[in-house]
C-alpha cells in the first residue's frame, strides 16, 4: 500500500515505511522526529528548475506534471524498488506541501509507484 502526508503531520504505526521524497529537508525537523527510513532527495523529487518554476508559476500544473513524469522516466529503478516495498507492507511518501492540496509530486509519484505494482 502507498500512503502520502505531510512532513508536518504526526507520524502514526500505520505509516509503515516513511520515506521523504523531498530535495530540500524540512526546517526545523530532524530524522527522530520525521521518524523516517529512507530518503530519496534527489532521485524523485522534481529537479531545481522544475520546482522553481512551479513554485514562480511560470509552468501550469499541467505543464509540470508533463515535465515531472519525463523527468521521472530514467527513475523506473527507483519507483520499481518503492512499488516492490509497497508490495510487502505500507510505505508512506512524505513531501512539505499539505496532504489536501493536490498540486505536489508525490501524489504523482504514487501513482507511478500503483502503476509499477500493477505492471509487475
Amino acid at each position: 500500500m502507498v500512503k502520502t502526508k505531510c512532513v508536518r503531520d504526526p507520524p502514526a504505526d500505520s505509516d509503515g515505511e516513511r520515506i521523504l521524497v523531498t530535495r530540500y529537508w524540512p526546517r526545523g525537523m530532524g530524522r527522530e522526529r520525521l521518524r523516517i527510513m529512507g530518503r530519496m532527495r534527489s532521485d524523485l523529487a522534481p529537479s531545481a528548475e522544475l520546482l522553481k518554476a512551479w513554485k514562480s508559476g511560470t509552468v501550469t500544473w499541467a505543464e509540470y506534471v508533463e515535465r515531472y513524469h519525463l523527468e521521472m522516466a530514467v527513475r523506473s529503478v527507483e519507483i520499481a524498488a518503492l512499488a516492490a516495498k509497497a508490495r510487502g507492507g505500507t510505505i508512506t511518501l512524505l513531501c512539505h506541501e499539505r496532504e489536501g492540496d493536490p498540486h505536489c509530486h508525490r501524489h504523482l509519484l504514487k501513482e507511478m509507484i500503483v502503476q509499477s505494482m500493477s505492471s509487475a
